[in-house]
């Protein structure tokens, strides 16, 4: 049996519709806890799921289509057991928000993470496209991308962080600051032979049809990111911040 997954076809809208669904759910499992309770149950899934970050690490090196494309080498091994891209290090950055109860690092998972996870979701590159959806390693892929997009949605939808214009500006300078430590950390990568680090894709978009506009915008490594990614997270911020009101204007009408 096979379950062939492509950007618009049905399998990826079934993606879609259970990323919505898997959203909802967390919601209303835990919308009436106590913030004590919340935080503690995002504590929890933030730890479960950088484990089942390396079980898909380790499905993906059996993976024939992924290891014929970025290899088996030592280097490349490293790259991808280092939680450094964007979805994976916002992992981290929520256990460590959700132990601390620190607002601005949980804000950052809600305003800027969740939109990282959704483009991976909505416009796949490389083997995660065009193919079975069935395969161990995919399969794990989007199940991981689906659970951390409701993980990170529903901080701000259940209160952990208060979505806001400070909260959102905060997020975009924040996501400024790791984009620019993370370009260093390539760059030293790559000067010492390993020229596969690429985290963030400040060297360059690697298939992203997004970055790959960016890129045509502003050919220069990491610059092409800057303004653009703005003028783009921040439009995102502004209609999550719209979503979280239009939410609590409904649940004030209901009560």
């Amino acid at each position: 049996m096979t379950l062939h997954i492509s950007v618009g076809n049905s399998v990826w809208w079934m993606v879609i519709a259970l990323c919505c669904a898997v959203t909802v759910l967390l919601y209303l499992l835990l919308h009436k806890k106590n913030e004590e309770q919340k935080r503690k149950a995002m504590l929890f899934i933030g730890c479960a799921i950088m484990v089942l970050f390396y079980v898909q690490r380790i499905l993906m090196f059996r993976y024939d289509a992924y290891v014929s494309v970025y290899g088996r080498e030592w280097e490349d091994i490293l790259t991808d057991l280092l939680p450094l891209n964007l979805c994976y290090l916002s992992i981290v950055l929520m256990i460590i928000g959700a132990y601390l109860n620190n607002k601005y690092l949980l804000g950052f998972c809600f305003y800027i993470s969740s939109i990282g996870a959704v483009l991976a979701l909505v416009s796949p590159v490389g083997i995660f496209t065009d193919t079975n959806l069935l395969q161990p390693a995919v399969i794990m892929f989007y199940f991981l991308h689906i659970l951390v997009a409701a993980a990170y949605w529903n901080i701000g939808f259940l209160g952990l962080a208060k979505p806001g214009k400070v909260m959102a500006i905060t997020s975009l300078l924040l996501l400024n600051v790791i984009s620019f430590l993370v370009h260093i950390v390539n760059w030293l990568g790559r000067s010492v032979g390993i020229d596969c680090m690429n985290y963030f894709f400040t060297f360059d978009p690697e298939g992203s049809s997004v970055l790959e506009q960016f890129w045509e915008w502003v050919p220069v490594p990491y610059l092409y990111l800057i303004v653009p990614s703005y003028v783009f997270f921040g439009g995102c911020a502004v209609l999550l911040t719209l979503l979280y009101r239009c939410g609590v204007f409904l649940r004030k009408g209901l009560a």
